[in-house]
């Protein structure tokens, strides 16, 4: 990213009004509010399938989250484009960060699309696991990432990284940074374990600490990771706009 004022950027997407980035938790809480965004890719859904997909949201979203925090760092400061981007505005009507319209947009537009042979592939058997999500991976996480930005007008790559904790920082300079791991152990800034928990999980990185730490975001919140400590896998992806 060619953009100067990038890193500056993370101090208003995250800790704004005591909000680390966003959180795939909220869209379920306000339903009737995402109706008209939800149908947007679903016509036919009744008011108890929107519900529904709102919670499946709430279960797999956290790569969607991620994502969507990256864009935010892309348009802060950019009102008018991100409008005439998504058709969204960037600000709710409390005057706080826009997270939940785009996730939703975003989820509802993506979700369980594949490539197959270069073509978009819809695999309708994905969400067999209700009412858990099976959620993004390195593969699908792409595909749908720049796909869905291409749709608006939006250039933009998603490619894996190899990251040791010292170069984190000058990574960050080039462009968002994701990481996905598992197990999810989590930690507190102090290093003591927070959220511990089997499945797999992709978060935002923010910085990388003296103590080996890696500042993430999760959830809306703030959390920190323990670089090369996951058994199953621990795996860096970076935006380039």
């Amino acid at each position: 990213m060619k953009d100067k004022g990038f890193r500056d950027n993370y101090q208003y997407i995250f800790a704004q009004d005591g909000l680390y980035g966003g959180d795939q938790n909220m869209p379920k809480q306000e339903p009737e509010r995402y109706k008209e965004i939800v149908r947007r890719y679903y016509k036919d859904y009744t008011d108890e399938q929107i519900v529904e997909r709102l919670n499946l949201l709430s279960t797999e979203g956290c790569g969607y989250v991620a994502l969507v925090n990256s864009i935010f760092l892309r348009f802060y400061g950019q009102e008018e484009q991100f409008r005439s981007a998504f058709g969204l505005p960037m600000y709710d009507a409390k005057g706080k960060l826009n997270f939940n319209d785009l996730i939703v947009d975003f989820y509802c537009a993506t979700d369980n699309h594949n490539r197959f042979l270069c073509l978009d592939y819809l695999d309708k058997k994905e969400d067999a696991t209700y009412p858990n999500g099976k959620g993004t991976n390195i593969d699908n996480s792409k595909w749908r990432f720049e796909r869905y930005l291409k749709k608006h007008g939006i250039t933009a790559k998603l490619k894996p990284i190899e990251l040791e904790t010292e170069d984190i920082e000058k990574h960050l300079d080039k462009g968002p940074i994701i990481v996905s791991i598992r197990p999810t152990t989590l930690y507190n800034k102090e290093g003591n374990i927070i959220h511990d928990a089997e499945g797999g999980h992709t978060m935002s990185v923010l910085s990388a600490c003296d103590d080996g730490l890696v500042k993430v975001a999760s959830w809306g919140g703030e959390y920190y990771i323990k670089h090369g400590s996951y058994a199953e896998y621990e795996y860096y992806q970076q935006v380039i706009f």
